[in-house]
């Protein structure tokens, strides 16, 4: 029992055909069923993993999967005993959902909580590429807002989720990652610069260095460029282990979404002792990429 990985993420985009001239010709993603105002794609599978909303640009949604039923009952027994609104569903919102339970974090986002349809199980991550740049599967989401990330963390633990890491900048806690699986994060929240921001990025997976080559020259190829990266986190301040030093690569889709291209996460133990680290201003250069010291000047202004 317990909260896997990342399932599913819905985003709001300007226009749909525009859109899908980056998730699918692009990145390659499938898609699954084009419904009004919405159009649902997959890494592989039949199961969506990204649904493109017709709106503006920022989260609509997102989605952790859960093995079964008896999940749902323990986190919504939780959430009432909170006071926090709640509602189930029957898992028709998208391909491959199966049962649901939606509610509001403390920072505004809708988070929804699902089980796979048939022997599915929801929130398990594929790494394995088949050869092409396409990314795999879904990774993690980093989330933006105004509340507390102190809040915010408390709040995801009493859920079922492990705290990964926390972030201060001159004494000020600024971000908190935390996992429901094994891996180093599953879900991040940063403070947000600009307040109406709600999303950093969402993260998919991809293997290993490689792949990293086949999607930079599918870039080039199709005449676009990294934000930033490829490159490593060092959380731990020059460690290449330990919590908060995964692989990424950054990149914006037409309307300002940024993507996360997310590898090398390692795997901890439930009771393994979060990354506490305190910084000043002039070191987030060389925490975000142990590297190197660049950091693009977009990466901590800009979101949606």
């Amino acid at each position: 029992m317990g909260i896997n990985r990342i399932d599913h993420a819905a985003i709001f985009v300007g226009d749909l055909d525009k859109a899908l001239t980056w998730y699918r010709d692009v990145l390659s993603l499938k898609v699954l069923a084009r419904e009004g105002d919405k159009v649902h794609l997959a890494c592989r599978g039949d199961a969506a993993d990204l649904t493109l909303v017709k709106g503006d640009c920022s989260l609509d949604n997102f989605t952790f999967g859960v093995d079964d039923d008896e999940d749902l009952v323990r986190v919504a027994a939780i959430l009432t005993a909170e006071g926090v609104a709640h509602e189930r569903h029957s898992g028709d919102s998208r391909p491959g959902e199966g049962k649901t339970l939606a509610f509001t974090l403390p920072s505004g986002h809708r988070m929804r909580l699902s089980t796979g349809l048939k022997d599915r199980r929801a929130g398990i991550c594929d790494f394995a590429s088949d050869g092409t740049h396409a990314p795999t599967d879904m990774d993690h989401i980093n989330l933006l807002g105004e509340a507390d990330p102190l809040v915010m963390r408390d709040f995801l633990m009493k859920i079922g989720f492990k705290s990964s890491a926390n972030i201060a900048v001159n004494g000020e806690v600024g971000g908190v990652w935390l996992r429901g699986s094994a891996y180093d994060h599953d879900i991040a929240y940063m403070r947000a610069i600009n307040p109406r921001h709600r999303l950093h990025h969402v993260a998919f997976a991809v293997e290993d260095g490689n792949h990293y080559f086949r999607l930079s020259d599918r870039l080039l190829d199709t005449g676009h460029r990294w934000e930033f990266g490829p490159g490593r986190h060092n959380g731990g301040l020059g460690k290449s282990t330990g919590f908060a030093t995964n692989n990424y690569a950054y990149a914006f889709d037409p309307f300002g979404n940024r993507n996360e291209f997310s590898s090398g996460m390692e795997q901890f133990a439930d009771d393994a002792t979060p990354l506490d680290i305190n910084i000043r201003p002039e070191q987030m250069a060389e925490v975000m990429n142990g590297w190197g010291y660049e950091m693009a000047e977009t990466f901590m202004t800009t979101g949606t």
